[in-house]
């Protein structure tokens, strides 16, 4: 996957995870977006069901609502 843009909450960052750039959003040359976020405790998972092959991670709303403001206009 080539990576074209990422986006954390306060606008773009250079590179995955490094100096506090997470939860973010990497928009792809292959036209999708891919969202990285916390991983779940047990306990947020027991009322979570996903399908095969599919997961889910942990955004604050107000991170969530930053980054996709800024994919919105791009």
């Amino acid at each position: 996957m080539k990576i074209q843009k990422i986006i954390a909450e306060n606008g773009p960052v250079q590179q995955l995870c490094k100096g506090g750039g997470c939860p973010a959003a990497i928009i792809a040359a292959d036209g999708n977006a891919y969202v990285q976020g916390y991983d779940l405790a047990e306990a947020e998972r027991e009322n979570l069901d996903a399908p095969a092959g599919e997961s889910f991670v942990r955004i604050p709303l107000a991170t969530l609502k930053k980054i996709a403001a800024q994919v919105t206009n791009l």
